[in-house]
């Protein structure tokens, strides 16, 4: 059984301050998908997202041409058939979408973040900030537990908005175990699911314990002095060393 990495939807319709020295290193970043390509907007949606673990010392979301495919298809999806979420009117799920990432062995853990705008809200900079500034959002951006990303964008909203002025973005994210050993951290939240162990050799550790753990590990991480930064770190180490533990 597996519980997706879930965010709660949100909608880039807010008047949002864009930091161009936050884009300036992504070319593409502060324009619409429809002026500066579709290639070029997803792979400046990337570069921003990796600008936001890059300064927490967090390593780099890697491309991954099935978790794009899935995205794109689902942008679309939502485009055309106007709805906004990530369950489909007709009942598809995450998992569901990412099926051929997901595969049929292995650990593995998935998330998802959606978004649309119009105009300046449209632009990869815009939305990014839209997601950095949603506790749910951010937690799967700044997941320790995700390695790989996938990036949706297709002109027009749900809502009808004009292709030319407005774009839809679907980022889904994803990682593989090759074997319980190797599992990172989970991050748990009130925004978020604990992913389950689909399949492994070595001894499950339930979702309810994670979740302990997680919150235990949060509590630690909570007193340590310095910056959040440092604090990320001892909440990595407290589940490492937990998780191992809990695995015998």
């Amino acid at each position: 059984m597996t519980l997706p990495l879930l965010a709660t939807a949100v909608i880039a319709s807010l008047t949002l301050s864009v930091s161009s020295a936050h884009a300036s290193d992504c070319t593409g970043a502060n324009l619409l998908p429809a002026l500066a390509s579709v290639p070029t907007a997803k792979a400046a949606t990337l570069c921003l997202l990796n600008n936001e673990r890059s300064a927490r010392g967090l390593l780099p979301l890697s491309a991954e041409p099935e978790l794009e495919s899935a995205a794109s298809s689902y942008a679309q999806t939502m485009v055309k058939g106007r709805f906004f979420g990530h369950v489909s009117p007709g009942g598809q799920t995450i998992t569901e979408r990412l099926a051929a990432y997901v595969g049929s062995e292995g650990d593995w853990a998935t998330g998802e973040n959606l978004a649309f705008g119009s105009n300046a809200l449209a632009t990869p900079s815009a939305i990014v900030k839209s997601w950095m500034t949603s506790d749910g959002h951010r937690e799967n951006i700044l997941s320790a537990d995700f390695a790989d990303a996938g990036i949706g964008i297709a002109g027009g909203t749900p809502s009808g908005g004009l292709p030319a002025l407005s774009a839809t973005y679907v980022a889904a994210f994803g990682t593989h175990y090759e074997s319980a050993s190797t599992a990172s951290p989970v991050r748990a939240s009130a925004s978020s699911a604990t992913p389950v162990a689909a399949r492994t050799a070595k001894k499950r550790i339930s979702a309810k314990k994670r979740a302990q753990i997680s919150k235990r590990c949060h509590r630690v991480a909570r007193r340590a002095k310095g910056s959040k930064k440092t604090r990320t770190m001892r909440y990595d180490r407290c589940m490492r060393k937990e998780l191992r533990l809990a695995k015998g």
